[in-house]
């Protein structure tokens, strides 16, 4: 069970979309700072500039601290991982 600020801002963005969304688009206040920052070192949250500006995205542990199903290319990727992985090639 994770706290209820940190599952607020978790929520906020999930419904804002979740994966790849606009800083601009999700409705964070600067009260969520800290469960912002808490979510980004928990690696519960992702965010990566672009020209477009910066984008956040849920990872799979923030789906599952929220209890929500990831989407399928999340399930995807992770078994393309795992067969670099174990399957002999590099980790990186």
């Amino acid at each position: 069970m994770i706290s209820r600020d940190l599952h607020e801002v978790l929520m906020v963005l999930y419904e804002a979309g979740g994966s790849r969304v606009p800083a601009s688009e999700i409705g964070w206040t600067s009260e969520m700072a800290p469960a912002l920052n808490r979510a980004l070192n928990m690696q519960y949250i992702t965010h990566r500039e672009t020209r477009a500006g910066r984008l956040f995205s849920l990872t799979e542990a923030g789906y599952t601290a929220i209890e929500r199903q990831p989407p399928q290319y999340m399930s995807i990727s992770r078994a393309f991982r795992s067969l670099f992985r174990f399957g002999g090639g590099s980790p990186e």
